[in-house]
């Protein structure tokens, strides 16, 4: 099912100007020949206009029981009805345009969505039918992913500052700077919530952990210092986002390394030399990181031992790593789908995403629900899948005997 309803939105591609930067581009590994265990069943595709790729770092997709919200960063604000309609106007709930571009977000909690616009807005409205419940005016504009406990929400601002606000009126409760870099990657990295702590990262390669009730500093630590004769050479920043799991806080830098830290007291439990700016997971023994060149690893969660590598995509600008079943999922920038075994670290499925052209556009963001996957592509076009079985297992199926 193919539909269509107009957003507005700018091409824009790797941004380098003013005071960020993105990577480099290389140039790419050929994909191998591959028999593929799975395929894809479109259920549904909507499109929007062309998502300027600089700015949506801070978008993910969020859910309920029935509907699916993304923002773009054209000023849109969309929900999506999950389960295919009949006619494509059923299939988007409601639809709201911003004044200004929308930058992070949504993050939802009950019935309310939080987003952040460029113009330095945090927005709260209602899940049901949009309506705003308030809207507070921070600084300048707000990247970084907003996250919601204790009744408050916890985001950055890309001028240094970090903010917790009341989540039901609005009102700034308090407020942490930190001196920024003269260049640094776009984009702010969420906070992490845990056990009335929130851990920031920042562009100067430092993790701080702060008092959730009243920001106050509890530790710091350094996992990145700059080195080189130019701004570019010297950008230490954390994009990837924080992770916690089994007692240790997991953390990656940009010209830094991959490290594992005792959340009591900010300790370095071990360090990897690594470099790299996608998010990564973590499972119950394992961590999953690419680095800036594309090439996948595994490590030890606990002893920090190198476990495989994968560089069957390198310089192919793998996105950020996601879970799907037993298996890693990641994309790249020319509309490729890629599982990747946990255990051995072989690429067992690939299936190119396209719109309704069978261009292959860079995958902006992925949600994985169960065997079912939605896909933002750059070109605007939001698809839902189902993962099935691939033609070659299903005649394999029907002739094992």
């Amino acid at each position: 099912m193919k539909t269509r309803f107009i957003l507005a939105g700018v091409l824009a591609s790797i941004f380098l100007g003013g005071c960020s930067t993105s990577p480099i581009e290389r140039e790419p590994t050929v994909l191998a020949p591959l028999d593929s265990v799975y395929s894809l069943k479109k259920n549904w595709q909507i499109e929007t206009e062309r998502m300027p790729n600089r700015d949506s770092e801070g978008l993910f997709f969020t859910e309920d029981d029935s509907r699916l919200y993304v923002a773009t960063a054209t000023g849109f604000l969309v929900a999506l009805k999950k389960e295919e309609t009949s006619r494509w106007k059923d299939q988007v709930a409601w639809q709201v345009k911003f004044a200004s571009e929308v930058v992070s977000g949504p993050a939802k909690q009950g019935n309310q969505l939080v987003l952040g616009t460029a113009k330095g807005l945090l927005i709260s409205l209602s899940a049901a039918n949009a309506q705003i419940k308030w809207q507070t005016q921070l600084s300048s504009e707000v990247m970084s992913y907003p996250v919601i406990a204790q009744q408050r929400i916890f985001t950055r601002t890309v001028d240094g500052k970090l903010y917790a606000v009341d989540v039901n009126t609005g009102e700034i409760i308090w407020i942490v700077e930190h001196e920024m870099p003269k260049l640094s990657l776009r984009g702010s990295p969420a906070v992490l919530y845990s056990e009335e702590v929130v851990y920031v990262a920042w562009e100067s390669g430092m993790i701080q952990a702060l008092s959730a009730s009243s920001g106050t500093l509890l530790w710091e630590t350094k996992i990145a210092t700059p080195k080189g004769r130019t701004d570019l050479e010297r950008i230490v920043d954390i994009q990837a986002s924080l992770v916690m799991k089994e007692g240790r806080l997991v953390a990656l830098g940009y010209h830094g390394k991959l490290v594992a830290i005792n959340p009591l007291n900010g300790k370095s439990v071990f360090e990897k030399p690594l470099s790299g700016y996608r998010d990564f997971v973590v499972d119950s023994d394992r961590i999953y990181v690419v680095n800036d060149s594309d090439i996948l690893y595994a490590f030890d969660l606990f002893s920090g031992a190198l476990l495989w590598t994968q560089d069957a995509l390198k310089s192919r600008q793998v996105a950020d790593l996601m879970f799907y079943q037993d298996d890693l999922l990641v994309s790249d920038s020319w509309g490729y789908l890629h599982w990747i075994n946990r255990v051995q670290g072989t690429e067992t499925a690939r299936v190119k995403h396209s719109n309704e052209y069978g261009d292959g556009n860079r995958i902006l963001r992925l949600k994985v629900d169960g065997n079912r996957i939605t896909v933002l592509g750059d070109d605007g076009v939001i698809t839902q899948y189902d993962v099935e079985p691939s033609n070659l297992i299903l005649f394999k199926e029907a002739h094992s005997e």
